[in-house]
């Protein structure tokens, strides 16, 4: 029986500065708070999975220099108990960091150095080292992967990641990030075929789509998103496409959909906007993974969203996944 999950991806160092708002140009603005910690998308999930009490192996793999920040993400990942000696370093670049301007109850800026993340290519992929194979491949994110969102042809590098995963029968999980990269669409239609689950939010559905998605009330148009969502499908998604939202989320596969609401949350109860999309993810992975039900996935998949926007980290932390 195959069971942990891979987390493959940008693996950088955040540094977050809470601000009342940003400045305008040449203006000055005081930092409230500020806090560093360990970012990205594999990082995030494999983070907030220990912390809801995932059980089975939770393996990172990426790119990282040789400095400071790599030694910040080792510690990191051994406090979590997440296995980081697939993690590879180089002494060519820095590891990868980002700067984060996190407004009061607004959405974040971000200021991403790609670092050693550039470096990202099939190599860092090393599933023939497991012992055991896993049962899912997590993957975040796409146009932010270095060498892996080059193009071989008509497919990227990461096609030949995710061929090799499902040759070995691993659930292909991916993740988008907001990113105005010109070859956003292109990059994530390629992958298709090969992806089980694609995980995004509203803005980048939007990028997906290159259409609005939302209404007047920041509510997702559920009959136009089920009818665009044909075009993916028809470009090769497996299973499901899943969008999530600060106020709901909607499933969608070939046959079916599944719209599921997040608990509304007091703006006072609110200290962290940062970091509650990727503990949606590791709630729909713990699911995926423990195979429940859609409803109930997508139930836990928006405690845990919540829950993360409680507290003042981008993830860990959380209450086991029994208690939300």
């Amino acid at each position: 029986m195959q069971e942990g999950v891979i987390g493959l991806g940008i693996w950088c160092v955040d540094t977050t500065y809470k601000i009342n708002k940003l400045p305008e140009r040449g203006k000055l603005e005081t930092i409230i708070d500020s806090y560093q910690c360990v970012g990205g998308g594999p990082s995030n999930v494999l983070t907030n999975l220990s912390s809801l009490g995932f059980k089975s192996n939770l393996i990172a793999m990426g790119s990282m220099g040789k400095d400071n920040n790599s030694v910040f993400i080792k510690k990191h990942c051994q406090r979590n108990k997440i296995i980081s000696k697939y993690l590879s370093s180089s002494s060519l670049i820095p590891t990868s960091h980002v700067v984060c301007m996190s407004e009061k109850q607004k959405e974040r800026t971000f200021l991403y150095y790609p670092g050693a993340n550039e470096l990202l290519d099939i190599k860092h992929f090393k599933l023939s080292s497991l012992k055991k194979d896993p049962k899912i491949l997590y993957v975040g994110y796409l146009s932010l992967l270095g060498k892996l969102d080059y193009f071989d042809g008509k497919e990227t590098r990461l096609c030949k990641v995710l061929k090799e995963a499902r040759k070995k029968n691993l659930i292909n999980i991916v993740d988008l990030v907001s990113n105005n990269d010109p070859q956003f669409q292109k990059i994530i239609f390629s992958a298709l075929p090969y992806i089980d689950y694609l995980l995004l939010n509203e803005i980048e559905a939007q990028l997906l789509f290159q259409k609005s998605i939302v209404n007047a009330k920041y509510q997702l148009n559920k009959n136009l998103i089920i009818k665009l969502s044909k075009n993916i499908f028809q470009k090769g998604l497996q299973k499901a496409l899943v969008i999530h939202s600060p106020l709901e989320s909607l499933y969608v596969s070939k046959d079916n959909f599944y719209h599921s609401k997040s608990i509304k949350i007091p703006k006072k109860n609110i200290k962290n906007a940062v970091g509650a999309g990727d503990a949606f993810c590791a709630g729909f992975i713990f699911g995926i993974h423990e195979e429940w039900d859609i409803e109930s996935t997508l139930k836990k998949s928006h405690a845990a969203g919540s829950a993360m926007m409680k507290i003042n980290t981008s993830s860990g932390n959380l209450p086991n996944i029994k208690n939300l």
